[in-house]
């Protein structure tokens, strides 16, 4: 199970990766919320980006 500091602590790796700009100390709890969210996303989007597609089976003609 996923404790809320583990979540938050991943959440933050993934704004440090997507957004090294931003300055984590400097932004509000709502900012980091909405950061976070767009962070997950992205991660998410590069995730699927890398799976493989599947193969389809050729047609077979009886």
């Amino acid at each position: 199970m996923v404790t809320d500091d583990q979540r938050i602590r991943q959440r933050t790796v993934y704004i440090r990766h997507y957004f090294p700009g931003v300055n984590l100390d400097t932004i509000s709890d709502e900012e980091f919320a909405m950061l976070s969210e767009e962070a997950l996303w992205l991660h998410e989007q590069m995730l699927a980006s890398r799976m493989p597609l599947p193969v389809s089976m050729p047609e077979r003609i009886p």
